[in-house]
């Protein structure tokens, strides 16, 4: 199974590009929505967890996010 070449139309926004590549870099619109539900399911995976794996392994940079104030004196 080989995906067929785009259609350039300079009227998509950067959402349809991104669809667009995504169905040719999977072959078929099946494949790429596989590929982004498992993506998914990881994603949701990952929230249920009491520590998010991206965190783990140092994804986030510090000050990314403001501290929350717990209210607590340290």
């Amino acid at each position: 199974m080989s995906a067929q070449p785009a259609e350039i139309d300079d009227d998509h926004d950067p959402i349809e590009w991104e669809l667009i590549e995504l169905v040719e870099e999977h072959g078929s619109e099946r494949a790429a929505l596989r590929a982004l539900l498992h993506d998914f399911h990881a994603l949701l995976a990952d929230a249920d967890k009491a520590v998010s794996r991206g965190f783990v392994r140092g994804v986030f940079s510090e000050g990314a996010r403001a501290l929350r104030d717990t209210g607590e004196d340290q």
